[in-house]
Parts: structure tokens; sequence; C-alpha cells
């Protein structure tokens, strides 16, 4: 098919336009942020959200004005004079060669981008980044100021105090520089993944306008479903060929496709209200790149989705975190409550990130409604759910890949409809936990932790689905069969009959078996035995499903 305007390829707005790719008109927004007001302003989103292209856009517009904007919504509405543009971007130097340092390295980046900028850098001997911004700001006047991924040198080393303060200190000297110029600036925006709050980098920006939840920003990095339409309408046309023609079908339909783009990487919500939802900007370009390829995880294989840091801090909070902490954890379709300080990191040492702010920044949560100024927070999609699983299943079995060890034998075995070996294949898995694992699991830890390793295989997968009377534990699709399964827990071997019958007894009562599919369903109660606290040898499995039988619901 031959395309209107080619996919996106790259974050530079002038790129984009001269080489006649879609740019997402987000210039109206752009314009009410601009216009009038020189900041400093900050914005916080995930990584692959397009902030990039945002600072891009800006910098062109400031340096260049309206040249490469014929056409979008702010040509007519903007009148302002060009100037000279500082652009730091410190995702390309969060990594620091080992004879080098961070404040050389800071340096050499600065002078580039004054140089790129039209400033003759100062042939003086400039110790820090913080006197050179000084020195310069001395024979220039009305710059504008761009920084892209401020916090990404500090994310690089927080497993290393000293060097996090080291980084801590020439960006906080920089930023106080910065502010003490301040008439010397136009305009000056920041963005960054992680909102470092307490740790004095921003401290000196005393009127910083954070528009990260503001209601009226919320659209202005992704997606939204009309953007998706008017921009990428025909791509999605060519996604229904190619699907169809790759799996000799004509089951799918422009509104198929959009209802799997929006189930894998829709429902992101940024803004105080959540009035705002959009699409996850890299998932959608990398589908409509190669849509041969399905509806497959693109933002969690682009590098920045899983951080170093975030699984270490993963791996901390499982071991401290108290049962119901665990169940939220675990359990991925829930919602958690939380207040917008809380989403934030409180960074006052090393040892006490926040989880659940790292994981909310990071982009794995995102807010799903907001009920009398309380957040409610979950996973936003399909796609963050496979990686946020992936990422949980790894540090519960200390194994170095799960999805590798399991994804096969997952998907085989359930697709087999063999009860046995379903219940062997659950214990060989479950069994890869270690007592200080699941010492604190309840029914519904070990329910969240099947479903995270069947989303994980690639096995469809949902947590206490409503049915006609009920909630049923997990629901598991695969090959001709749907299996509606009833879990309970005992650490009593005496009471193994009595939670097997109770299992049964639930789905005949609550009609779990009652299914609007075509394929077969098997309704499966299971005991699992939870050893952890009271077994006294150690050659015994810490916990086992000791029954699953198939319910007879005739």
């Amino acid at each position: 098919m031959k395309f209107t305007k080619l996919l996106p390829n790259s974050c530079n707005f002038r790129d984009l336009i001269d080489n006649n790719r879609v740019y997402v008109d987000k210039t109206a927004l752009i314009c009410q942020i601009a216009k009038d007001e020189k900041g400093p302003y900050f914005i916080s989103r995930p990584r692959r959200f397009g902030k990039s292209t945002l600072i891009n856009t800006f910098h062109e517009l400031f340096a260049h004005g309206t040249e490469r904007f014929k056409g979008l919504e702010i040509e007519p509405l903007w009148k302002d004079k060009t100037y000279k543009v500082i652009h730091l971007d410190f995702s390309t130097f969060r990594e620091v060669p080992s004879n080098s340092s961070f404040n050389k390295e800071f340096m050499d980046a600065f002078k580039l981008s004054l140089e790129e900028a039209g400033i003759e850098p100062t042939k003086e001997n400039i110790d820090s980044p913080a006197n050179l911004l000084k020195k310069t700001l001395d024979t220039e006047s009305e710059v504008v100021l761009l920084v892209d991924e401020y916090d990404a040198p500090l994310t690089a080393v927080l497993n290393d105090s000293n060097e996090f303060e080291d980084r801590r200190k020439v960006l906080s000297n920089f930023y106080l520089t910065v502010k003490s110029c301040d008439g010397k600036f136009r305009f000056i925006f920041i963005t960054g993944v992680t909102y470092y709050s307490h740790t004095s980098i921003f401290s000196a920006f005393n009127n910083l306008k954070d528009l990260t939840l503001d209601l009226r920003y919320g659209a202005l990095l992704g997606y939204t479903s009309e953007e998706l339409e008017l921009y990428f309408g025909e791509y999605i046309d060519n996604a229904v060929e190619v699907l169809n023609k790759k799996y000799h079908t004509e089951r799918y339909t422009h509104d198929l496709v959009v209802s799997e783009l929006k189930r894998n990487y829709d429902g992101y919500s940024f803004d105080e209200e959540a009035l705002n939802h959009v699409y996850n900007p890299w998932s959608i370009v990398n589908f409509f790149d190669a849509p041969v390829r399905g509806f497959i995880p693109y933002w969690v294989v682009s590098g920045g989705s899983t951080p170093t840091f975030l699984v270490n801090y993963l791996k901390q909070g499982l071991e401290k975190y108290n049962t119901d902490d665990l169940q939220s954890l675990l359990n991925i379709d829930s919602t958690v409550n939380s207040a917008a300080e809380y989403l934030y990191p409180k960074i006052e040492n090393m040892a006490n990130l926040d989880l659940f702010a790292i994981l909310y920044q990071a982009g794995y949560f995102c807010i799903k409604a907001v009920v009398d100024d309380i957040f409610k927070v979950g996973i936003p999609n399909l796609e963050v759910k496979k990686a946020y699983s992936n990422i949980v299943l790894n540090e519960l079995t200390k194994t170095k890949e799960a999805k590798l060890k399991y994804v096969e034998p997952f998907k085989d075995v359930l697709a087999s409809g063999n009860l046995d070996k379903i219940k062997e294949l659950f214990n060989t898995f479950i069994n890869e936990f270690s007592y200080e694992t699941v010492k604190n699991f309840n029914e519904a830890c070990f329910r969240g932790v099947l479903k995270l390793a069947m989303l994980t295989f690639n096995v469809s997968a949902s947590t206490e689905v409503m049915g006609s009377c009920g909630r049923a534990d997990i629901t598991a699709e695969a090959g001709k069969y749907l299996y509606v399964f009833e879990l309970k827990v005992t650490d009593n071997s005496k009471d193994i009959d009595t939670k097997l019958t109770e299992a049964k007894d639930q789905i005949i009562k609550n009609k779990y078996a009652r299914r609007l599919t075509d394929k077969t369903v098997i309704p499966v109660a299971l005991v699992l035995e939870n050893n952890s606290k009271s077994r006294e040898k150690t050659d015994t499995p810490v916990c086992e499903i000791v029954a699953l039988e198939k319910v007879s619901v005739d």
C-alpha cells in the first residue's frame, strides 16, 4: 500500500517535516504553553512517550519560527521572533566513561550545545557548567533553555550513593544559576521520567510550572483515539489487509484492529482528573511499521522500560512488603488508591525509594480514575501487564528468565486438556519459589502469581472474572479449551478435602462454567497447600497443589 505520509522514525521535528513523515499536531497546546510565559516549565512522562519530539518542536519554533509549521495549528497563532536555543539532552551522556567525570561530560555537552546555538563559548578556563552558563549569559540575553531527560544521569547511578550525590550537586548548582539569571531567558522547558522532589535540584525554582498532572496538557504527549484515526487511518487499513492475509481469514476489520490496539497500547492517563487517555506512541508506530508481527510488546523491549534500578527496587519491595502489599503488587487487574503527592519518589536517601512511585513514573502504572481527589492507579494495558508480569516472576522465582523456561510448557500443556499434566506443571512452576518468597502469600497472592505466569507465558488469562452469579478466580484460554479455575489455599493437610469441596460447590453455585464461547469449558477446582510457615523438613515442597479436579456441572 502506498501511504500519504511515512511513519515517524525520528524525534527531530525538522526531519519529520522535511521527509514527509506523520507529525501528530500538538502545536496548539505548544503555543498555549510558550506564547506569553517563559516558565520554567516541567513535565514528567515515561520513556518513549514523545518528550524528545516535544523538545525538538520547541527548538525549531524558537530558533526558526514557523517556517516548517505550514498547515499546523500554531502557524496563524505564533508571532514571536527567533532566539538562540540552548538544547541539552542528558540521555546522551548518562553513562560516564571510567576515565572521566560527570562534570567533564556535562561541560563537553554544554559547550557543544552552545556552539550549535550560535554562541561562542568563552576561552577562559571554566570549571563547571554552572560557571560556564553564568559567563555565557554575561553577553547573551533572551536565550531559550531546553533540557531533555534531566533525570537520566541520576537514574543511571541510583545504586551508587556517592556518585549520585556528586551528580546531584553539579545539577543543583547549574539550575541555581539558571534561576539567578532568570531575566536572561525567554523560555525554559524541562522534561524527565522521574521527579526527584527532595534532591534540591529544582529547589531554586520557586516558580516552577509543573505540567505533569495539568488537565489542560493531559494529551500533550501520546496519541489520543481521535489522533490515531486521523493520522494513522490508512495504516490501520493496511494492518487489516496484512493480518487477514497472514492468517488466511477475513475476521480482521478496521474496528477490530483499533480494538486490539486499544487493548494492547492504550489506557494511559496522566492528568489530575483522568479525563485524557492516550496510546503509547512508540508502540503504535512500531506496530504500524510491521503489522505482520501482530500485537506484540514494543515498549517492553525498547530498552527503556526495564531499567536496572526498577528491578532492584521491585526486588526489595517483594522482600519487605506485607501480605496486603504483596496482594496489590501481584494482582495486575486491581487499582491502588493514592494521593498525588505519593506518585513522586521522596528521595531523602537512596535506601528509601518508594517502589509504588517508581513503578508509576516508569510507566507501569497510570491513573485509571479520580474519586474525591484520590487517584485510582493501575496497569494501563496488556503490553504493560506482560512486561510487569515478566519482571515480577523473574524476581519471585529467582530464575534468570522464567519466560524462556516455561513459555512452551504452559501453552502446550494447557492446550492438551490433560489435568494431570496441568497439575504437574503448576507444581513444577510454583516450587521455583523460595520460602522467603511465599511466606507472606495468601490465597489472593497465589491467584495473582498464577495469572502473572499465564500472561507472561502467552496464555490469555484473567482474574476475578465476573460471571452471572459471581467472580471466578482465574479464566484461561489455550487451544480449544477455556479453563475456569477456583483456587483454595490451606496450611493444614487435614483441610484439603474440605477446601476442595468448597471450590467445587462455589463453581456450581455461581455457575462459573456458564460462558458465551465457542471453546470447550473446563471448570477446575484447585487446592494449594502452603507449608512455608509450618514445614519441618527442608526437602519437602514449600507449597504444592495437592488437589486439582474437573467439576461436573451437568
